[in-house]
């Protein structure tokens, strides 16, 4: 598998959420239903303005990889299918009305038949139909930008020879030239209106995405780099990177070019969705307008489906505020200035001060919001002395004093977990495993029985690396300090930003050694907080970055490298009966737990931070846009 690399902002405790949705509900306020109680009105109530602390990487689908990126595409541009009502495993049709899947005796594997709404067109008026969904789709393959392995895992660039289709494992200058082809193909082909040629190559069998008629394309699973059946296909194609796009906009400006961006299509934006963007200025105190499409092709179908979100049409406009400044964002959500905000970081002491504000709702989510915003462990890299015993390893999991971290660091905003799946995720902990306990008692005994008892490891200076901004990890970092102590191991707390964090997770070009093993940043770290953020909520989607062994969230970190375990992972991803899951994710637990390759740390509690006098909020754990609502459509003030 290729790595999956992270530039999302996720930090505690209202955090920013990576993804497209999952698990609607209708926000309630701790006000009475006549109305708020708040006596200052909004300043406007039509746009909305919200506060959002990050910028975007890219306004193109098939390239934004980060949360506010996701956030803005989202609002504009439209997949087949999207998470439905408040459950994380059903989904609603989106640009498709309906699907059906079959095992496809050529490929030996599924295939999901999507049939697609009629009349659906792009904000400028150009129709969709199953050839621009085609197009869609292989533009997001032959762009090779970071959330292409999304698609990946399950699919693969056509070369058009159905007796001999391309995968994941064909020759990489068969692949080459192929993918030289398609892109020429995808830059010179009328996809509004086809020709029969082309309409016959996009019908061939056994590639990747087949169409079957101008309102019909199928999903041939088996050529990605899984080689097999997928789970949570579903899920994984609510992402953004499956989102349509107009070919004949796309030609205008600038086309495709093989494994590079389009440039034009990073700051602009045309799509089937609720939204127009305009006005988009990617600097620090820009943004940009979400205006109501006047064209959107939805009317008719939301109200025939009242019960799908993903469709209804937009209530109200929305800007966007680019404000890194918290204090300045505290200050308009009391005043009115803000109808919502979407925080980098909030302090627990900053939602106790906003939970007294009667202007103000802060609504604790579940905990399947924190656990997909981001789940925290300790790394330690078992190549490195003293822990390549596994002694000192139960040691350290048991030195630390969880209950005292949850309530003094995360003001009791927090709860223990134990991995590689995080809680409230499909196959979590199925022994039901507990938490690492703290007992300093064990604690002692572990570290008697290792190289380090009596003291004999207490004057190795371990860096310890952290996360910067707030005090909810320095203090974290502190109290592990303290409790290591007591096992006479020492650790040197170093503060890093997010950005270092993915720096030490890749292979230094230079020398070809993992950062994390260098000076670097202030290194080398052979311990350290880590974390993961889910792309869609499948166990895999985890499994593949904390367990599998070259896995972004594990390589250059524990470098915990276990063939059984990467046999598991794939497995798992690839299985469908619930028996045999639950016997994969049992052993992967059990073998990650009993190894104490990470310590399982917390899942901070992710909060909803809007005004009290706005209506219509539809809360999503994988939403990205306040950053616990997948839409700004159903959302309106008085």
């Amino acid at each position: 598998m290729e790595p999956k690399w992270r530039n999302v902002i996720v930090i505690v405790v209202v955090v920013i959420v990576v993804l497209a949705g999952v698990g609607f509900y209708l926000a309630r306020s701790t006000t009475s239903s006549s109305g708020t109680s708040c006596g200052t009105p909004l300043k406007s109530t039509n746009p909305l303005i919200i506060d959002q602390a990050e910028i975007p990487d890219s306004l193109d689908p098939a390239v934004t990889f980060s949360t506010p990126g996701w956030a803005a595409v989202q609002q504009v541009y439209q997949g087949l299918v999207n998470y439905n009502g408040s459950s994380s495993t059903n989904f609603s049709g989106v640009l498709a009305k309906n699907w059906s899947v079959s095992y496809n005796p050529s490929t030996g594997f599924d295939s999901y038949t999507f049939h697609l709404r009629s009349g659906v067109k792009f904000s400028n008026g150009d129709p969709y139909n199953a050839f621009v969904e085609w197009y869609s789709l292989y533009r997001d393959l032959v762009m090779q930008q970071a959330s292409q392995f999304i698609l990946e895992q399950n699919f693969y660039s056509t070369n058009f020879t159905p007796g001999n289709p391309l995968s994941y494992y064909s020759n990489n200058t068969t692949t080459a030239a192929a993918n030289v082809t398609l892109t020429q193909d995808l830059n010179s082909w009328n996809f509004l209106n086809p020709t029969s040629p082309e309409i016959a190559q996009m019908e061939l069998p056994n590639q990747s995405f087949q169409v079957i008629n101008n309102l019909t394309i199928q999903l041939n699973l088996g050529y990605g780099y899984l080689a097999t059946n997928y789970t949570y296909l579903l899920a994984s194609i609510s992402a953004p990177n499956s989102y349509a796009v107009d070919p004949a906009w796309v030609d205008a400006h600038g086309g495709i070019v093989d494994a590079q961006p389009n440039s034009y299509m990073s700051t602009h934006t045309l799509g089937t969705g609720q939204y127009v963007l305009s006005n988009y200025n990617g600097l620090a105190g820009g943004g940009y307008t979400l205006t109501p499409s006047a064209n959107y092709w939805g009317v008719a179908a939301a109200a025939q489906e009242p019960w799908n979100n993903m469709i209804q049409p937009a209530q109200s406009a929305v800007q966007i505020v680019f404000q890194s400044s918290q204090a300045v964002t505290i200050n308009d959500l009391t005043t009115g200035a803000a109808a919502e905000a979407s925080f980098a970081y909030i302090g627990p002491s900053t939602v106790s001060q906003l939970q007294g504000n009667p202007c103000v709702v802060v609504q604790p989510l579940s905990t399947v919001y924190g656990a997909t915003s981001g789940s925290w462990w300790i790394y330690l890299d078992q190549n490195v002395f003293p822990f390549t015993n596994l002694s000192v390893r139960e040691a350290i999991a048991h030195a630390i004093n969880y209950q005292q971290i949850i309530q003094q660091a995360f003001g009791g905003y927090a709860s223990q977990w134990v991995g590689p799946v995080p809680p409230s995720y499909p196959y979590y902990n199925p022994q039901n495993l507990s938490p690492y306990a703290y007992d300093p008692t064990l604690a002692q005994q572990e570290i008697q029985n290792s190289p380090c008892a009596n003291g004999a490891c207490k004057s190795l200076k371990i860096n310890y690396a952290y996360i910067t901004p707030g005090t909810d990890w320095a203090d974290t970092a502190q109290f592990i300090a303290a409790d290591l102590a007591a096992i006479n191991l020492t650790i040197n707390p170093v503060g890093i930003t997010l950005d270092q964090l993915y720096q030490e997770q890749t292979i230094d070009p230079s020398t070809g050694v993992c950062t994390s093993q260098e000076s670097t940043n202030g290194g080398p770290f052979f311990m350290g907080q880590e974390f993961y953020t889910s792309d869609y909520i499948s166990p895999d989607d985890w499994t593949q970055n904390d367990a599998y062994s070259f896995g972004s969230a594990n390589m250059c970190m524990s470098q915990y490298a276990n063939a059984t375990m990467d046999t598991l992972v794939y497995q798992a991803a690839a299985e469908s009966n619930p028996t045999n899951l639950t016997n994969d994710y049992t052993q992967m637990t059990s073998m990650m737990y009993n190894n104490y390759t990470d310590i399982w740390l917390v899942v901070p509690t992710s909060f909803a931070v809007y005004s009290s006098w706005v209506h219509g909020v539809i809360q999503n754990p994988m939403a990205s846009a306040e950053p616990y609502a997948m839409l700004f459509n159903t959302q309106y003030a008085n």
